[in-house]
């Protein structure tokens, strides 16, 4: 502890920080198949938009995936490229684990400017070590990407604000900031960092927090960097990407809960005491003083870069767990302030939050069980550790920004490898890998599937896989060539030979999946 606390001291805090964020990171991150269905859909057309050279249209098989802007795309790809892994899952996720520790760098910069070099390092273990972000640095996804992005232009808001102004490269770095969160997520950082601004402007009670900006200036770089791929995939779509994406995507969240991931307001509220976790104990004990210094500097930004967002996510009919991400750097930073103000005094909140955990760890041994799982030792030795990192808060939690800061890391790991190394070894969750196995094995079949259809067998096939009814399959055999063909458990057809039984969970659906493969030379 006393090691760590001279390093912190030296400057070397955010170095100790990136750390925890990959050690968070690394269990499972290569093991993990890929996860349907989000993970899956970007990445495989991240994959074909490399494999086609074509950096402007975005599609999924021979289907047009309009829904997110290409920015996402494009990284992912790239990564893809870089490492010479377009067909392993993995190279795709390092976008997401690149976004992580640029939000757990900029989280800490953004502390740095408020507090002192102590609690700006709990501010970002705070973050690297949370289920949420761990989990979607876990992904290829965008919201990691996002995440970062707006940890950037908040750093920049919060810097023009106690510095009275920023240089011109530092607002124009807004801008291109903004611009790149666009084409990654379309509006959602852009939401939160003009909730941010319009806060700032109303505390200050003058546009000034705008004019620090350089609007004039910023709109035409950012016009520049973002407006030639949205011309471009008009024309390419003739209209299609705005009615997907605006109309189909974005607005149906806004009008009803879409895909029926809805929830009554104040979900968040309730949730973001497990995804927040392990930083969720002692945020649970700093409300109070949280209060308590509200008319402080660091906690007014933290609170304009929070509240704002938060209620317009909560008032939102579609509800998602990821979607608050965006405002974990301010309750970081909130937290950081309150443990260095010294005010944290009623504990028992934590122990509450504290069984969160345990309870996430229960419900995988249920889930388990349901599927003829038994855990293995590893899982119940991190049992342990996540249960002894609880008591370890609870003992740190008024010893300084630095033992909690160490104690939320411990935390943080434990709870990370004993969840993802086990997600990737129970077989029964990934019916696709068994799938794609046993397709590889005669590269010259055709390989058809009834009864499941998920998009992470068509990335392990590299969209080999055509997913038919059972009348297609069987209607399909009569043709010339050889065919493997996945089909519901039943009788054998005549003439074909068995070359396996799958069975297990889609995890798209919820539904038991029951399928015997059979090949016809």
């Amino acid at each position: 502890m006393n090691w760590i606390a001279h390093q912190v001291a030296k400057g070397r805090g955010l170095g100790l920080a990136l750390l925890v964020m990959l050690a968070v990171v690394l269990p499972g991150f290569f093991s993990l198949p890929p996860i349907d269905r989000d993970e899956v859909l970007f990445s495989q057309a991240s994959r074909q938009m490399l494999a086609s050279g074509d950096w402007v249209d975005i599609r999924f098989g021979e289907a047009p995936r309009y829904k997110k802007p290409v920015g996402i795309y494009w990284m992912q790809a790239t990564a893809a490229a870089v490492t010479g892994q377009a067909g392993q899952i993995w190279s795709y996720r390092l976008v997401s684990v690149l976004g992580a520790l640029l939000a757990v760098g900029f989280t800490h910069a953004t502390a740095r400017l408020y507090l002192g070099r102590e609690a700006a390092f709990l501010a970002a273990v705070a973050l690297g070590a949370s289920l949420m972000l761990g989990a979607e640095a876990h992904l290829a996804k965008t919201d990691a990407m996002v995440l970062a992005s707006v940890a950037m232009g908040q750093y920049l808001l919060a810097k023009g604000a106690r510095d009275r102004g920023l240089s011109w490269a530092q607002a124009m770095g807004f801008w291109a900031v903004l611009a790149a969160s666009t084409l990654i997520k379309g509006p959602i950082g852009p939401m939160v960092l003009a909730l941010t601004l319009a806060g700032q402007c109303g505390m200050a009670r003058s546009f000034a927090p705008v004019l620090r900006l350089r609007p004039l200036a910023g709109l035409a770089v950012f016009g520049a960097l973002a407006a030639p791929w949205f011309i471009a995939i008009s024309y390419v779509s003739h209209g299609a990407f705005w009615s997907a994406s605006l109309g189909a995507d974005m607005f149906e969240k806004m009008a009803s809960a879409q895909e029926k991931h809805g929830a009554p307001p104040g979900s968040y509220l309730a949730a973001i005491w497990l995804t927040f976790w392990p930083a969720a104990m002692p945020l649970a004990a700093s409300l109070g003083a949280i209060w308590a210094g509200r008319r402080q500097e660091v906690v007014q930004f933290g609170l304009v870069s929070l509240l704002p967002t938060w209620v317009i996510f909560e008032a939102l009919p579609t509800k998602l767990v990821h979607y608050t991400l965006p405002t974990y750097p301010a309750l970081a930073l909130l937290l950081a302030y309150a443990v260095q103000s010294g005010a944290v005094r009623r504990l028992w909140p934590m122990g509450l939050a504290g069984l969160l955990p345990l309870g996430l760890l229960a419900a995988l041994v249920w889930q388990a069980g349901q599927l003829g799982v038994t855990m293995p030792l590893t899982f119940w030795i991190g049992v342990v550790a996540v249960t002894a990192s609880l008591g370890l808060i609870l003992w740190a939690v008024l010893r300084g920004s630095v033992p909690l800061a160490v104690a939320l890391a411990a935390g943080g790991l434990s709870l990370s490898a004993t969840v993802y190394p086990t997600l990737a070894g129970i077989d029964a969750l990934w019916p696709a890998r068994p799938l794609a196995t046993i397709a590889a094995s005669h590269p010259a079949c055709s390989f058809a599937v009834a009864g499941y259809a998920e998009p992470s067998l068509v990335f392990l096939t590299n969209a080999r896989v055509q997913f038919l009814t059972q009348e297609q399959i069987v209607a399909s055999l009569g043709e010339t060539g050889c065919h493997v063909v996945a089909l519901p458990a039943g009788p054998a057809p005549a003439g074909l030979q068995a070359l396996g039984h799958v069975t297990g969970l889609d995890l798209g659906t919820g539904r038991k999946v029951d399928l015997s493969v059979w090949l016809k030379p």
